[in-house]
């Protein structure tokens, strides 16, 4: 082991901690070669003990990419061939959006909807057998007062606005086989008959429900079913309450209301996976989907049933300011128990803006009916009731 001589102040300038022996190692670059000190044998290092090498240490270095050169790269997955792809396959979309746009024609409002008619009535049969499965044990059966009483008014709506016919609903009678006696069927209303069915009818056939569960406040139509629950009959209050009900969602079916949000739906998720792909997290993606696209969408349908709601039912010489009443009263019920005031979180339009809108409809229903030969002939009918009645009964 030999000391370096010329080392001893630098060593003495540190701590004793640090003053650790230093051993030579031979090199083959070092000028003591010449004199001979390269033969003579070194012993090994002990442990614990730095060697000290006349040899520079390498520098390691790091590299780093440009954010150029990143990006280039990313670029390059992008190839001709896949951006003709991708061009082709939005600009089928596009094309398959557009070719499938439509205004509806009570109101001119442009929609995208790509379901056939064809279509859409296997899922009126599919969407009826799910009603009656859902509501058995609830449906009124035909003869009861309460389904005469809804069936007439229905029956008036489609007629004057030659909307199509109710299926029959006389009941069936069911053999019991127990004790020999004829037994009406409760479902008998809600089951087709052996008639022409709706493809096969220059008319459209519609099936009414009835069912019997005070607390639903609620009254639907889908694909040509028609679904009135009992506890929105209080709301209606009479004839012309449940008219201005019955032609708001009848409305919904004339103007296909059923098939749009199906096909909507499409777009929705097709728009969910474009924001995904981008980043966005698909809670956020169907947040934003749903706060700016669904549900603004569906309050729109709900004003355009209003629309022709309020027309179909004039025409039915039925009284549009009985629209009007019955909404202010629904509106009561909704606050009474905790309705939403806010209405960009809802599916329909606030009660003010409901009304407001029918407010600016009452003129045109009025005229309507007043055009109607039908709503004349009511009227005169009425007028001479009324000359003819005895003061003293």
């Amino acid at each position: 082991m030999f000391r370096i001589p010329h080392f001893r102040n630098h060593l003495l300038s540190q701590s004793r901690s640090e003053l650790t022996p230093f051993i030579i190692t031979r090199t083959s670059a070092h000028p003591w070669r010449a004199s001979g000190l390269s033969k003579l044998p070194l012993p090994r290092a002990p442990s614990g003990i730095r060697q000290l090498s006349t040899t520079p240490p390498l520098q390691v270095q790091h590299v780093r990419f440009s954010s150029k050169a990143q990006s280039h790269g990313h670029q390059g997955q992008w190839d001709p061939r896949t951006r003709i792809i991708v061009f082709i396959g939005a600009g089928g979309v596009v094309y398959y959006y557009v070719a499938h746009l439509e205004q509806v024609p009570e109101t001119g409002r442009w929609r995208f909807i790509d379901i056939s008619p064809k279509y859409e009535a296997k899922l009126a049969q599919v969407a009826y057998e799910e009603l009656l499965s859902e509501f058995q044990g609830k449906i009124l059966p035909a003869h009861h007062p309460i389904t005469r009483h809804v069936h007439r008014v229905v029956s008036d709506i489609l007629g004057s606005s030659d909307l199509g016919t109710l299926r029959s609903n006389e009941p069936r009678r069911s053999f019991s086989g127990s004790d020999g006696l004829w037994s009406d069927d409760p479902l008998s209303a809600a089951r087709p008959h052996d008639i022409p069915s709706a493809q096969e009818s220059e008319m459209k056939e519609w099936n009414l429900l009835v069912v019997h569960d005070p607390k639903v406040v609620n009254a639907m139509a889908t694909f040509g079913n028609i679904v009135v629950f009992t506890g929105i009959l209080p709301i209606c209050r009479d004839e012309q309450g449940l008219a201005a009900v019955l032609g708001h969602e009848i409305g919904h079916v004339v103007a296909r209301h059923a098939p749009e949000r199906y096909s909507y739906s499409k777009v929705l998720i097709l728009l969910a996976f474009l924001l995904h792909s981008i980043g966005l997290d698909i809670g956020i993606t169907n947040l934003l989907s749903k706060l700016l696209l669904e549900l603004p969408n569906s309050r729109t349908q709900e004003l355009e049933a209003d629309t022709i709601g309020m027309r179909i039912t004039a025409r039915a010489c039925y009284d549009p300011e009985a629209a009007i009443e019955m909404h202010k009263r629904l509106a009561k019920h909704e606050q009474a128990h905790g309705g939403s005031s806010l209405e960009f979180l809802r599916t329909h339009p606030g009660a003010t803006r409901r009304i407001q809108h029918l407010e600016e409809l009452v003129s045109e229903a009025h005229a309507i009916r007043a055009s109607s030969p039908q709503c004349a002939g009511v009227r005169d009918s009425i007028k001479q009731l009324l000359t003819n009645r005895d003061p003293w009964s």
